[in-house]
């Protein structure tokens, strides 16, 4: 429904304006606990400031930024995993059983 508005003494038709629909990402309780999980192992450190974060504040920063947090996770542990294979791999082409 048009709103109007007074302008000069005269009456104008102004359009309403629709409401842009902002996209929530939903985070899981799973995804927002290793958030927090990590922050709480980092001792609430933010090193982007240097100082440590209240609780609230890394609390509002999991909500809001969990499911790409725990991407990154998941790809670095993914290439931890392939380390140790290596590792693993070159070991047991050096080290061969004693034979007696």
């Amino acid at each position: 429904m048009p709103r109007i508005e007074k302008k000069k003494n005269l009456l104008v038709a102004v359009k309403a304006t629709k409401k842009k629909k902002t996209k929530k990402t939903k985070t899981s309780p799973a995804e927002y606990y290793n958030c927090l999980l990590t922050k709480a192992q980092n001792d609430w450190w933010d090193p982007q400031t240097g100082k440590k974060k209240p609780i609230t504040a890394c609390c509002k920063e999991c909500k809001a930024k969990a499911p790409i947090l725990n991407e990154t996770r998941k790809k670095e542990l993914e290439k931890l995993i392939t380390s140790y294979r290596q590792v693993g791999d070159s070991l047991s082409k050096l080290l061969k059983p004693v034979e007696r």
